[in-house]
């Protein structure tokens, strides 16, 4: 009969960080009602990183992303409110999916690769979630101001020193 070992694992201090980085954007949401935590939580799991340079990296790219693709969705959404309504549904996914053109060449230009997802992501969040919502400007603000909040908690909470594994 074969004997089969349970696996062990440790908690490292990245999980540790991403837990309390967490439940901080949680936190804050409680006492500033009116975001949307989901989107701070986010940016606090990809920005807490091995090392607190490589947060600083992914968390100026997750800004940077956002900002882009939140203004892009917020002007999308506007033209389409103020200039255009495109009747068709599909023709307003073929629309869209056709605009990751310019954000994705825009990401480019602005030396953005390792947020040129992201910018796809937020772009399609807001002009695909979003487009009944009262105010195209309001959502595009919180959603970056969410993001930003994860981001600097991320940032604060990845300076506290863990533990090492043994």
């Amino acid at each position: 009969m074969r004997k089969y070992e349970i696996p062990s694992f440790q908690i490292g201090g990245r999980i540790y960080k991403t837990v309390i980085a967490v439940f901080l954007c949680f936190l804050i949401d409680t006492f500033r009602n009116t975001g949307v935590p989901f989107y701070a939580a986010i940016a606090a799991i990809l920005c807490i990183q091995r090392s607190q340079q490589d947060s600083f990296q992914a968390a100026k790219n997750r800004e940077i992303a956002t900002i882009v693709g939140g203004i892009c969705g917020m002007l999308f959404l506007l033209a389409e409110r103020n200039l255009f309504h495109i009747q068709t549904e599909l023709l307003r996914y073929a629309v869209l999916s056709v605009l990751l053109i310019p954000i994705i060449e825009l990401s480019l230009y602005l030396r953005q690769e390792k947020g040129t997802f992201l910018m796809c992501v937020v772009f399609l969040c807001v002009t695909t979630t979003h487009e009944n919502d009262i105010s195209p400007i309001a959502f595009a603000m919180s959603r970056i101001i969410d993001t930003t909040i994860g981001i600097i908690v991320a940032l604060i909470v990845n300076l506290f020193p863990c533990a090492k594994k043994k």
